[in-house]
């Protein structure tokens, strides 16, 4: 029963609940680790970057089909003009009424050219905005990628020492447990889940650990007479007079 027992127990229910506390702090410390926040906050960046490096390439992409499109059509025009030209100096064509027509064809073909060569070069500038974009968006994944890395190595180093730590203070608690009565662990179990954490705290110089209340000199004396589990009359946490 909780009455009967021993004080030794009650120092063991302290150092369980000083591995509890310890296991807590770091399991509280592994999941909000200031660099694994980091990390995602850089690993959110790095997938903004790697969509507009996307949006970037498949836009250069398409720039330079167009490019390629008009070049090949200017290609066309000017073989066209030139045969043309060919026939209207060569003399084959003596009729003026089709020589004017061959002549306006020409002029046809060659402000269609004119047109395709103003296109090709609002493309051009076009074309090297893109690739310069592209470039950018390309230097800055890079180097965001080699920072994840690097923080990801980081966060990997400080999780395997804290879980180093966490295997240590599990193991010690589990050493312990054997020495509190079942009949305790119920109630400190349940204080701790009700209590934040803390389920059993010390008396020390009057003062509860637990809850930092300066307790009355009567009843500290009444807690050092008194045998068996004892209770803080404030936060009503299991006291342990050392």
């Amino acid at each position: 029963m909780p009455n009967e027992v021993t004080s030794a127990a009650l120092r063991r229910l302290l150092d369980l609940q000083s591995e509890d506390t310890a296991i807590k702090q770091l399991e509280t410390r592994r999941a909000s680790l200031p660099e694994a926040q980091r990390l995602d906050e850089l690993n959110d960046a790095l997938a903004e970057l790697e969509a507009d490096l996307a949006i970037a390439t498949k836009q250069s992409g398409e720039i330079a089909r167009e490019q390629s499109r008009l070049e090949g059509e200017i290609q066309l025009l000017d073989g066209k003009i030139a045969r043309e030209e060919e026939r209207m100096f060569s003399g084959s064509v003596a009729n003026p009424k089709e020589l004017s027509a061959l002549q306006s064809e020409v002029e046809s073909l060659k402000r269609r050219r004119s047109q395709h060569e103003d296109a090709l070069l609002d493309v051009m500038v076009q074309g090297e905005a893109a690739t310069e974009m592209a470039e950018r968006l390309g230097a800055e994944r890079d180097e965001s990628s080699a920072r994840a890395i690097e923080l990801g190595a980081t966060v990997g180093a400080l999780n395997d020492d804290i879980d180093a730590e966490l295997s240590r203070h599990r193991a010690e608690r589990e050493s312990v447990l054997p020495d509190v009565p079942a009949s305790v662990l119920q109630i400190y179990d349940r204080l701790r889940e009700q209590k934040g954490g803390i389920g059993a705290a010390a008396l020390v110089g009057g003062t509860c650990e637990g809850c930092h209340t300066k307790i009355s000199n009567v009843e500290v004396e009444r807690l050092r007479a008194a045998t068996g589990l004892q209770r803080c009359e404030n936060c009503r946490r299991i006291l342990v007079v050392t």
